[in-house]
């Protein structure tokens, strides 16, 4: 598993064998399934998907994310 960090949130980039278990909870997680990428929020039980197709490159699924993150961020100014 890679780990990388996005306006203080951690990503975790889940290889073959990895397990979401090994993700914080709170953290968000990108799984390639059959060629495909998801986008999910590892949750205490359950990492419900953040996006409803997947998309067909791990770059995608990381903009989702950063997308997700970016309008949570208040603007400085």
């Amino acid at each position: 598993m890679k780990t990388t960090y996005y306006h203080g949130t951690t990503i975790c980039i889940l290889d073959d064998n990895d397990m979401l278990t090994a993700c914080p909870v709170g953290s968000y997680a990108v799984i390639e399934d059959s060629g495909f990428y998801v986008a999910v929020r590892v949750g205490e039980t359950e990492a419900p998907a953040i996006h409803t197709d997947p998309v067909e490159t791990l770059e995608e699924a990381l903009d989702i994310i950063a997308g997700l993150l970016d309008s949570f961020t208040p603007l400085q100014g």
